[in-house]
């Protein structure tokens, strides 16, 4: 008998084999409904087919009456598991063709129906713990960066100078936000800190099933945030026995050591089952200056820019006369083009971190019909990134600071008011954020008179504090640089006069002690959530089976973030100075979503579908929503399945971009002013050139009560093609359109541009009596809209087992083929497909316009081999300080894995792996504020060795 068996859930495949072999079968839910199974391709005998697709279960099969096959447990740990005979008695039994009323299977994300083999109207990619296995990836965040369909700003611990030690995943390039991301189906709080999402090092890697990933707006199903996409994390369940196993790399340059260590234990209990994992995690730095595309932020010896820092080691002083001096030992001589500070040189670009995770379920069936669960999860995470020393602009803080013409350091004799100093006699700051995540889900289920149902209460919080050390407290700060009246002496009346105009090293001890400080902020994110659903199947229908779900949840959302006194009083130089974020709502929501059979051939080979889903939603800050989705599924034969589908989405105002504090930072900003040929045209310079020698700029931020949700329409065709003549093959390709307003936004950047181009945005931009920038005031706005266009295309191909082994292909990619975006209703539309604008500078990121991965597979008796290829197409981008455009190269890399099981105990795997195994350098990119590179698509890495040792017992 031939079969064509994808990999996935067993209970599914199991179905899939009695299709396929016309072979009646019979299973309880209860053994089967957390397991999953290897693919199945290619000619077997019956007892070669079920072996097979039962391997390391724990389960086995026997024929009932020379024609039931009856799958039960073979592995007892009580008096009270059925025997083959009894499974027959007690379960319903599927008999090809024939519909049964009870359905075998699971909800796949996209949709609360119960569901045995499923293609949706929309692409779901799945990547199961094999595939995560194979790709060597010990965090979440670092195994989706190279998915195809993510793009854009998502953050990881390859950020470090703007970066929180958070990972987060951008489907479509939009905002992190508009990507839901779901732990077993469910939401949990976000990002301690007041984040926009959750922050997927919060999840533990080892204790993960399998990730679903939706690729198209889920409003309907899942409410708020569901725009670009769902994430969702199915953790581990039926895990039996112990299983010990450690981690190890680094790079070919012998850094970013990365040691990972695993304990998980799983069994059977009387109608049960309880599985625990334990996991530490350690990662250590790339410096920036260990790289040679990042060693300097002076790229122009390799096609960049120069975008190194006008505060100096020596102080810059610019006279009221416009002159401008560089402290030289004892005197001054006039600033040249080359007095300018290499701040990468100090900096971290991987961060370091530490990661220590313990979760937990436990299942109960209290009868043969209703299953309870609990799971729970503990985790702490910990990441250090090191910055180069504190920089002071005078001029340029929110309260100037000025040099008094009779201070005891004042060599000039006349007020100065623009310094830049890098205080280098300080230490480097340091960054150090910390977490704590604590997650408990309760969930009962069951069947009653043919309704499946379930009733859950979920509760997460995540804490989070950052700490900023090494600082300068500007209010001190002030006082030293004053008049000499105000500053007698720390003996006399506590204040020490600091020598901030003069040559490094002439800022003593007593100095830095007297000005240097450090700023925490701490906070926490909330979420608790009651849910109900139910589903049926709709029986005897003229086209066949039908489904319908529906359901309710209730969530309450709280979110605070506190500065401390220092930060709250704008006081410190060298960090973000804010105020405190506090906010909580309520949301209610009710669902109804059905599938229907339309229309079936007589030969059933051909069939129409319709699947339709509708969401209300009300909240207690802005009001309600609704949101339905329809889609259409044309089966044309075992070979061809076409899809379509139409929804509308929206995404709810954070908490925080409602109700931030206000908060001050210097912004990476590209003014237009700094350039002469725009500072003589464009209408808000009034014809002065600002300071090319400055990109950062004071800016101030905050919420919004005010703001209404973004809002979106998503449309999507496309088609799955399995040609009966190349068993194990899958194609598909599928068309999207996300067409998003209201957008949410406070860009500095585009306010400025604004502002010189057009004279517009006066209150929001404030410059000095030069012409520089001194104040730039971004608050939240419903301003923005976003049209992305494109494709998704898929490849999936296992063939026929051989003598050697049996090989499997995967391939998928993802290609934009436009963004626009526009800031506001009176600006032009911007096509960012192909682009590269960095976050620090408030761009989207990365957006290129061809991104794809290609897999093998190869696996025999006790070996395992896999090779993976990723690349990213070449994007444009614009010179800082100037108006030319250069591309950033394409990047491609190869990822290769070959393990063995060893005949110990219950199996000890040995796994030798490289990254990046032709050491392809990241492509240099010269707008990129962090290492020169895009660090949020590509790698700085380099060349990774790494091996993993499983001992099972």
């Amino acid at each position: 008998m031939r079969y064509s068996i994808e990999a996935g859930p067993l209970s599914g495949a199991l179905i899939r084999y009695s299709q396929q072999s016309g072979q009646a079968i019979v299973f309880s839910d209860r053994l089967t409904r957390h397991l999953s199974t290897s693919p199945l391709i290619g000619r077997y005998r019956r007892d070669e087919a079920l072996d097979a697709l039962l391997a390391d279960s724990g389960l086995d099969w026997a024929l009932i009456d020379e024609r039931i096959v009856a799958i039960y447990a073979s592995e007892c740990d009580t008096n009270d598991c059925d025997t083959p005979s009894e499974t027959v008695s007690n379960n319903p039994v599927y008999v090809p063709g024939i519909e049964e009323t009870y359905v075998y299977g699971s909800r796949l994300t996209g949709s609360r129906i119960r569901r045995n083999s499923y293609t949706g109207a929309a692409p779901v990619d799945v990547f199961r713990a094999p595939e995560i296995e194979l790709s060597g990836a010990q965090s979440l965040g670092e195994l989706l960066k190279f998915v195809p369909a993510v793009v854009g700003n998502s953050t990881s611990t390859a950020i470090a100078n703007g970066g929180d030690g958070t990972a987060s995943v951008t489907l479509r390039g939009l905002p992190a936000s508009n990507t839901l991301i779901l732990i077993n189906g469910r939401r949990v709080a976000n990002d301690g800190l007041a984040g926009e999402s959750v922050d997927l090092n919060s999840i533990p890697p080892a204790a993960v099933e399998r990730i679903e990933i939706l690729k198209d707006s889920a409003s309907a199903i899942y409410g708020s945030d569901a725009i670009a996409g769902v994430v969702n994390v199915i953790m581990k369940q039926d895990f039996r026995g112990l299983l010990a196993e450690t981690f190890y790399g680094e790079t070919s340059r012998g850094d970013l050591q990365t040691r990972t260590n695993t304990l998980q234990y799983g069994s059977g209990l009387p109608r049960g089952s309880v599985f625990l994992s334990a996991s530490h995690y350690e990662q250590d730095p790339i410096f920036s200056r260990d790289r040679a595309v990042s060693r300097n932020a002076d790229a122009r010896a390799l096609g960049g820019g120069d975008q190194r820092s006008s505060a100096t080691p020596d102080a810059r002083v610019t006279l009221p006369d416009g002159r401008t001096l560089i402290a030289d030992g004892d005197g001054y001589r006039p600033a040249g083009p080359d007095d300018l500070f290499n701040f990468q040189a100090d900096t971290t670009a991987v961060v370091p971190m530490e990661r220590t995770s313990l979760y937990g379920n436990l299942s109960y069936d209290f009868t043969d019909q209703v299953t309870g669960l609990v799971e729970m999860t503990y985790l702490e995470t910990d990441a250090s990134a090191d910055l180069a020393p504190t920089p002071v602009f005078t001029a340029f803080e929110q309260q100037p600071l000025n040099l008094a013409a009779d201070n005891i350091y004042n060599d000039f004799g006349v007020e100065v008011s623009d310094i830049r100093r890098r205080l280098v006699e300080l230490p480097q700051r340091e960054q150090h954020n910390a977490s704590e995540v604590m997650r408990l889900s309760t969930v009962l289920e069951g069947l009653h008179a043919n309704w499946n149902w379930d009733v859950g209460y979920s509760w997460s919080r995540s804490e989070a504090s950052e700490t900023n050390t090494n600082l300068v407290n500007a209010d001190r700060l002030r006082r030293a640089l004053g008049p000499a009246s105000g500053c007698l002496g720390l003996a006399i009346d506590g204040c020490v006069p600091v020598d901030l105009s003069g040559s490094a090293g002439s800022i003593g001890p007593e100095q830095v002690d007297y000005i240097r400080a450090n700023g925490t902020v701490s906070g926490y994110s909330k979420l608790s959530t009651i849910s109900m659903n139910v589903s049926n199947a709709l029986l005897h229908l003229p086209a066949g089976r039908g489904d319908i779900a529906f359901g309710g949840e209730y969530r309450q959302e709280t979110t605070s973030k506190r500065p401390d006194a220092l930060l709250a009083s704008t006081g410190t130089i060298g960090a973000t100075n804010f105020e405190a974020t506090s906010g909580t709502r309520k949301i209610a929501e009710f669902y109804a979503e059905t599938a229907l059979p339309l229309w079936r051939s007589q030969s059933g080979h051909q069939a129409l579908y319709f699947d339709g889903a509708i969401r209300y939603s009300t909240y207690s800050d802005f009001g309600d929503s609704t949101n339905p989705k329809l889609g259409l599924r044309l089966q044309l034969g075992k070979d061809l399945l076409l899809r379509a589908g139409y929804a509308t989405g929206f995404r709810a105002p954070s908490l925080n971009e409602l109700y931030e504090g206000a908060s001050e930072e210097q912004a990476f900003i590209n003014d237009p002013c700094t350039q002469a040929p725009l500072a003589a045209s464009l209408p808000g310079c009034n014809g002065q050139q600002a300071d090319p020698s400055r990109n950062q700029f004071l800016t101030v931020r905050g919420g919004n009560p005010d703001l209404k949700p973004e809002t979106s329409v998503s449309y999507s065709a496309g088609m799955v093609w399995s040609p009966s003549a190349a068993d194990g093959l899958r194609l598909s390709l599928d068309l999207f359109q996300i067409d998003q307003d209201d957008v949410v936004a406070s860009s500095a950047q585009f306010i400025v541009d604004q502002n010189a181009r057009f004279g517009s945005f006066t209150d929001s931009v404030r410059r000095d009596d030069a012409g520089n920038l001194a104040l730039v005031t971004a608050t939240n706005i419903n301003v923005g809209r976003r049209l992305v266009r494109g494709a998704d295309l898929g490849l999936n191909y296992h063939l026929p087992r051989q003598p050697w082994g049996q090989l499997s292909f995967s391939g998928s990619a993802t290609y934009l083929q436009e963004y626009l975006a526009q800031l506001d209703t009176t600006a032009p539309e911007i096509n960012l497909a192909g682009t590269f604008r960095d976050e620090a500078s408030e761009g989207l990121g990365g957006i290129p316009d061809w991104k794809w991965q290609l897999g093998l597979r190869w696996e025999h008796q006790r070996w395992h081999a896999s090779s993976d290829l990723h690349h990213v197409a070449g994007m444009t981008e614009i010179v800082p300080g100037s108006n030319r455009r250069r591309q950033i190269d394409a990047w491609t890399v190869l990822d290769l894995q070959l393990s063995y099981t060893f005949d110990l105990l219950a199996g000890l795997r040995w796994s030798l792996g490289v990254d990046n195994a032709l050491d392809e350098a990241a492509p240099l990119a010269a707008s990129a504020f962090n290492d020169n590179i895009d660090g949020r698509t590509h790698e700085l890495k380099g060349r990774y060795f790494y091996t993993r040792l499983s001992q099972r017992f």
